[in-house]
């Protein structure tokens, strides 16, 4: 009991007048753990540094008035480390951050995005640009997002037609049926990408992917006829008098109805 009433007592000290005059040094050591009062009076301390800030900016502590008065000082915002912090502060009133999220990297827009504490409609707002900034990034920064991508994201990304990025969207545990469904019909995705996915443990077991598989003519034929001899006769008869699918796959089902499979 003593211990907390002497922690308490040392809390109550903590005021915002203290902190407008601390040194540094205490700055740097209670910023991170300091009551909403002193950091209001934090920010106002000359001895604070942008890097200060951006720490001050991770404690939870920190009130939506002082999170938009920082947000609205170009003397920090100017900084990125402070940009990011705020945006990322799930306390920041929508308006101040949505004013910042567009300054982000893609890795911190893709934190921002998956953040269940933070506003939805600034998740959202993150999500947009970088769905706008997607032909920026590199081929390896967009095979990096593709596995963490949430479904925004997923639905561009399945339309890009490269393989490695495919390949990384295809692991990702938010993908979902319909998304490898796109993929599998689109003649644009390599051959090699579309066999990958025909002999996938998850995705090559699925009814849709399949069939889109066999309809699609870039899916090579070992593959094709593979996935064909594991189909149910319902599905091979549908094959077989469906005029758009490549007349190979046709033609494999029209035997498998012969032969009485």
């Amino acid at each position: 009991m003593v211990d907390t009433t002497n922690q308490r007592s040392a809390r109550m000290r903590l005021t915002a007048a203290r902190a407008r005059g601390a040194s540094l040094e205490e700055l740097r050591r209670l910023l991170t753990t300091a009551p909403a009062r002193y950091l209001e009076g934090a920010v106002d301390n000359p001895e604070l540094t942008p890097d200060d800030m951006a720490v001050l900016l991770r404690n939870k502590a920190a009130s939506p008035d002082l999170l938009s008065r920082v947000a609205q000082d170009r003397k920090w915002t100017r900084h990125y480390d402070v940009k990011r912090a705020l945006v990322r502060h799930p306390k920041t009133p929508y308006p101040a951050a949505r004013s910042l999220v567009s300054h982000l990297y893609w890795r911190d827009l893709a934190e921002t995005i998956d953040d269940a504490r933070i506003h939805p409609a600034l998740r959202r707002q993150a999500e947009l640009v970088l769905i706008d900034r997607l032909a920026e990034l590199s081929v390896g920064e967009r095979i990096s997002l593709a596995r963490r991508a949430t479904a925004g994201l997923i639905s561009k990304l399945c339309g890009s037609g490269e393989g490695r990025v495919l390949q990384a969207l295809l692991g990702n545990p938010r993908l979902k049926e319909v998304n490898a469904v796109s993929v599998a019909a689109d003649p644009g995705v390599p051959g090699d990408l579309l066999g990958w996915l025909a002999r996938h443990p998850r995705w090559g077991n699925q009814r849709a992917v399949r069939m889109a598989l066999l309809g699609n003519p870039r899916t090579p034929v070992p593959e094709a006829l593979k996935l064909l001899a594991k189909l149910p006769r319902e599905d091979v008869e549908r094959l077989a008098g469906d005029g758009e699918v490549p007349t190979i796959i046709r033609v494999g089902a029209d035997r498998r109805l012969e032969s009485g499979e």
